[in-house]
């Protein structure tokens, strides 16, 4: 029985992606992404409903961000691998906006009356996120800090709803 050929080669496919133009049209493409992402995140953080220090910090982030990207060229040694860790820090910067602008909705919800034990968790854990996001703790400690933060919320969001319905 003869094999069918389904395509090219898989030397042939690694060999297209190594053409000079394709290269660079696939590097520019993916600085052109983490640009939008970031300017995204700056127009999220503008409109949410943040204390202004935690817009600050995390604007800041971003224009770390942003710079870095601004000084990676095509021609920088370990510049595609650069590009790739500048992407992971913008998708971990969306996710701590997301989550923490969530702490300060459900933090409004709970109320000033609400419970203390709640309210000093979610607190607590969206300050150690915003902590990660100052000192530039990206991958590892922001990761952890963004899952307890998630439960929290969760936590506090059921807590919540449960009040207001009784």
């Amino acid at each position: 029985m003869s094999q069918q050929s389904s395509g090219p080669s898989r030397l042939s496919r690694i060999a297209a992606k190594e053409v000079p133009h394709r290269k660079t049209g696939r590097f520019f493409a993916a600085k052109t992404d983490v640009k939008h992402s970031c300017e995204q995140l700056v127009h999220d953080v503008k409109r949410s409903a943040l204390h202004n220090s935690m817009k600050t910090d995390l604007l800041n982030a971003v224009d770390r961000v942003h710079k870095a990207l601004h000084n990676l060229s095509e021609d920088t040694p370990g510049g595609r691998n650069e590009l790739v860790e500048l992407e992971k820090q913008v998708e971990h910067l969306l996710l701590a906006e997301k989550w923490v602008n969530a702490a300060e909705r459900v933090l409004v919800r709970l109320g000033i009356g609400g419970n203390k034990v709640v309210r000093a968790a979610v607190l607590e854990e969206q300050d150690k996120v915003m902590w990660c996001v100052r000192a530039d703790q990206w991958d590892g400690q922001l990761t952890s800090a963004l899952s307890a933060l998630t439960k929290q919320v969760q936590e506090a969001e059921a807590h919540a709803s449960r009040v207001i319905s009784a």
